[in-house]
C-alpha cells in the first residue's frame, strides 16, 4: 500500500531545535529507503517541510515506522500520513461504449 507523508515543522518550534534532529531524521530516511519503505523524498517548494512517498503492508504498519523518526519523536516534526490507492478515472476515457 502508497501512502504520501507530509513533515513539517510546527509553528512555535525554533530552528535550533530541529537542527540537532537533522542528521539522526536523514539517517532514518536512509534506512526506511533502503529497506523499500521511503521510495522518494522531497522538500515542500518553500522549504516549509518535505513530502515523502512511501509503502507498507497497513496504515498501522506504515503509523508505527513514522512513529520512529527522530524528529516525530522529539515533537519537532508534524506530521499527516495519507494512505493513496491507484487513480481509475482515466478508463472512462478509453472505455468501450
Amino acid at each position: 500500500m502508497q501512502f504520501l507523508f507530509i513533515g513539517r515543522v510546527p509553528e512555535g518550534v525554533a530552528a535550533e531545535q530541529v537542527m540537532s534532529h537533522v542528521q539522526p531524521e536523514a539517517q532514518k530516511v536512509w534506512e526506511e529507503y533502503s529497506a523499500e519503505v521511503v521510495r522518494s523524498i522531497h522538500y515542500i517548494a518553500d522549504m516549509s517541510g518535505a513530502v515523502l512517498m512511501c509503502e507498507a503492508e497497513s496504515l498501522s504498519a506504515m503509523q508505527k515506522i513514522v512513529e520512529e523518526f527522530p524528529m516525530v519523536k522529539a515533537g519537532v516534526l508534524k506530521i499527516e500520513v495519507l494512505p493513496l490507492k491507484p487513480y481509475t478515472g482515466l478508463e472512462s476515457l478509453f472505455a468501450k461504449s
